[in-house]
């Protein structure tokens, strides 16, 4: 793989570790009763006056068992006029975010990582993705987290979220993103290098693991299973350290104040599509719940294949 296309995959990886975060407390996991909005992929959002609008629960992957859209979902999309998603993938966008990921300042990876640490995560990479040291060397640790991330099913197709975008231009709908290319930066560029390499040295180590699991995680998304997924992800936790902890309140918590809110102008003028990373609906601190404390009523509709 060319360097060229490993900047391409960081670009969209911003959305891949929405899939990889979760609500979570330490080692915990919760049962399902106790997760709130545990069943669902699209979700009727409306108030009195207002003409209802849909939440879509995605999953940042191009596998045809995700990108194929129940009849449901696909007529909730072309009914709408507006299609609101994370972060709207413009070129300007992208950019932002490739170069965000590299370093700026003369350092490398293999100067921050002790030696053995990095050769075995370039073995990892080169087994995996086929990328070599001169595609990564420059890159900043969280960057290279996020490619051992995107599952490796990955092929040349565009994922859903990008899909869905290009067919909302097309269809000449309204188009609107939920943050900005800086504060998805933001949420890893603003870790400690420390922190960021604690975070790589685990992926490399687990990554087998984590591998394994995406079957699992791919079954419980198209049945419309929102609570296993969280329980997959408590699972992912480690326990020794509350590094995890603190990545996932920048991934989830905060973010899903920030986009609930920024909801809710789309909202109220309805008749809108807004997808978002399935992790962030569920649970109490779940975009759901925050819509409800906004006076919405939430609704799953039946999507059943």
């Amino acid at each position: 793989m060319k360097t060229t296309k490993a900047i391409a995959v960081i670009s969209l990886c911003m959305l891949c570790l929405s899939w990889f975060g979760g609500q979570l407390l330490r080692a915990d996991v919760q049962t399902k009763q106790d997760i709130l909005h545990p069943q669902g992929l699209l979700w009727k959002i409306e108030r009195p006056s207002q003409s209802p609008s849909y939440l879509f629960a995605t999953m940042h992957v191009n596998h045809p068992r995700v990108v194929n859209l129940p009849p449901p979902v696909e007529q909730a999309f072309r009914d709408s006029r507006q299609f609101v998603m994370e972060m709207l993938l413009t070129f300007q966008a992208v950019g932002l975010v490739s170069r965000a990921s590299f370093f700026s300042d003369g350092r490398t990876l293999d100067n921050v990582m002790q030696e053995e640490n990095y050769r075995r995560l370039l073995a990892v990479l080169q087994q995996r993705l086929q990328i070599g040291e001169s595609a990564i060397r420059h890159m900043k640790p969280w960057a290279v987290f996020s490619l051992l991330m995107m599952p490796v099913e990955q092929g040349s197709a565009a994922a859903l979220d990008m899909q869905l975008y290009r067919r909302a231009i097309q269809a000449q709908k309204s188009v609107a993103g939920l943050e900005t290319a800086q504060e998805q930066v933001d949420v890893f560029d603003q870790m400690s290098i420390a922190d960021q390499l604690w975070l790589l040295n685990q992926a490399v180590s687990e990554i087998e693991q984590t591998d394994a699991l995406f079957p699992e995680m791919l079954e419980a998304y198209v049945q419309g299973d929102l609570a296993a997924l969280v329980q997959i992800q408590q699972q992912m936790m480690s326990a020794e350290s509350d590094i995890d902890d603190r990545l996932m309140h920048r991934l989830l918590t905060a973010r899903n104040q920030r986009m609930a809110q920024r909801m809710l102008p789309y909202l109220q003028q309805g008749e809108a599509f807004i997808a978002i990373g399935a992790l962030h609906l569920p649970g109490q601190d779940g975009v759901l719940q925050l819509l409800q404390q906004q006076g919405y009523s939430v609704a799953p509709v039946d999507i059943r294949r």
